[in-house]
């Protein structure tokens, strides 16, 4: 596939890092902090919706000042201009906003305590309202077991069901319950690395999967915790693991792709209290405090599906830059403050402040995979397309874009607009084959007539391509390299002839 030089807009390409040089006000090279924060009125009520003004953001203990402020509900952005025939937008009413997975950790947890856990989890279901943006996974030896699973990247979502899964959920539930107690180990005696490797293979491969998904993302995780024992070693190397700073770094990437998690501990009726017990514990706390969730005692599933689904009907991404001598690989610690009496703000407690050297552009390529992979568009940033045949070459398709400028970042300076963005094509075969282009670097330039005109209608954009017979859809993918943040739209690829 090639890229048309002509935009309806002129954008110069050029090249950039993944850190930010004079972002944050003329301090010197920093990076965004992004923190995905939920709002809740007083006892208990909905919070009331939220300006800029309103949120407070302290950096130990220093006021910051907030350069990205967006509410996470799809329902109150709407396209800049009317839907043309054959044009599609990732704002369409009905689009996920939020999406919850709820990992059912047998894996960790004891053969005594599955039992108890499996009637929490099922009472919960029976109680959740929204099931559609609900889903369901057990973790195993073997990996995950789908029990209401999210759908496949380029799949539809599947329309509203009349009866929500959640109320036929125990069959499958208990068949693969069944199955790993015929086939695995008790989950005793599996070896603490295969047990950590497991699990982190599993948290991975959901941090994919969600990454693209518009809006909050909570991921209910029912565990009793991995193993931290001091003095393993890894099985081939034999050398000592330290599996703290690996599960740091993974709390961080699950962070920076928008996932809060809530761990619900699954040590049945009788909390235990061992030193290594309790040291699992204060890692899955340490978890919940990096990305936004909290932690759950007694193996209390229903409050945690309760408060993640509660958060995420009103939540907003809030983004700083810190000072540039803050990436020091330590741990900082955040408090969030609202104005408006009664509400209360929950978001990351804390963050690692990893050296800029060491991200280069890890935050651009992890949410660029994500969103390759996602089963669902990213409405982040409000996209409108259009895929149509080629009037001149029938063999080749016209892609029309017109991207949502209120939801990109651009920087005054000089009295004009700038912005960083990447432009990728992902397409998707008819056989599940899915290629991604290289993202195109591009550099927005406007003018403050330009940027004024470009707030009410949009940025245009697009390219003539030749895609291959199979090419079913192509997913057109804009991650802006200032405030991190991505859209991504789906386009069918119809009424046009191969292409090559």
């Amino acid at each position: 596939m090639r890229r048309s030089a002509a935009l309806w807009i002129a954008l110069a390409a050029a090249g950039y890092a993944g850190a930010k040089q004079d972002a944050g006000g003329g301090q010197g090279l920093t990076r965004m902090v992004r923190l995905n924060v939920a709002a809740e009125g007083a006892h208990g009520k909905a919070a009331p919706a939220l300006e800029q003004g309103d949120v407070q953001v302290l950096d130990a203990g220093k006021a910051q000042k907030i350069v990205l402020f967006r509410s996470n509900a799809t329902r109150q952005r709407k396209p800049d201009a009317p839907l043309a025939p054959g044009e599609v937008t990732n704002l369409e009413a009905g689009m996920p906003s939020q999406v919850t997975v709820i990992l059912f950790d047998l894996l960790n947890t004891r053969l005594e305590a599955q039992g108890y856990m499996r009637g929490q989890l099922l009472a919960a279901l029976k109680k959740v309202e929204g099931a559609d943006s609900v889903y369901l996974y057990v973790l195993t030896l073997s990996g995950l077991v789908p029990i209401q699973p999210l759908p496949e990247p380029g799949e539809d979502a599947p329309p509203h069901a009349a009866v929500p899964w959640t109320s036929q959920a125990q069959p499958k539930l208990d068949a693969a319950m069944q199955s790993v107690s015929r086939l695995g180990p008790r989950s005793d005696n599996v070896l603490p690395w295969d047990r950590f490797n497991g699990t982190y293979t599993a948290l991975q491969t959901m941090m994919m999967r969600l990454s693209g998904v518009s809006g909050r993302k909570n991921l209910v995780w029912i565990t009793r915790g991995v193993p931290l024992e001091y003095g393993q070693r890894h099985p081939e190397s034999g050398m000592p693991v330290d599996y703290e700073p690996i599960l740091r770094q993974l709390s961080a990437a699950l962070d920076e792709s928008g996932v809060a998690v809530y761990p619900v501990e699954s040590f049945g009726p009788m909390r235990e209290t061992s030193g290594s017990m309790m040291e699992e514990v204060q890692t899955l706390e340490e978890m919940a405090g990096l990305t936004g969730g909290a932690t759950y005692e007694g193996g209390d599933v229903s409050s945690a599906l309760r408060d993640a689904l509660a958060a995420s009907r009103s939540s907003y991404v809030v983004g700083y830059y810190p000072p540039p001598e803050n990436w020091d690989g330590k741990l900082h610690k955040i408090r969030l403050k609202c104005s408006i009496k009664g509400v209360k703000l929950q978001g990351k407690t804390q963050y690692v402040a990893y050296p800029l050297e060491a991200s280069g552009g890890a935050a651009e390529a992890t949410t660029m995979r994500a969103a390759v992979r996602s089963p669902f568009d990213d409405s982040e940033i409000g996209l409108q397309g259009l895929a149509a045949p080629d009037a001149k070459d029938p063999a080749k398709t016209q892609i029309r874009l017109r991207i949502r400028t209120q939801d990109l970042m651009l920087l005054e300076g000089g009295g004009r607009y700038h912005g960083e963005i990447a432009l990728t094509y992902v397409t998707y075969g008819a056989g599940g084959q899915v290629l991604p282009s290289r993202p195109v670097p591009v550099t927005i330039d406007l003018s403050a007539a330009q940027e004024q005109a470009a707030m009410k209608s949009g940025i245009l954009t697009g390219g003539d391509i030749a895609f291959g017979a199979d090419v079913r859809k192509v997913r057109v993918i804009v991650f802006d390299n200032y405030s991190d943040a991505v859209g991504s739209v789906t386009l069918p690829l119809g009424g046009r002839k191969a292409g090559g």
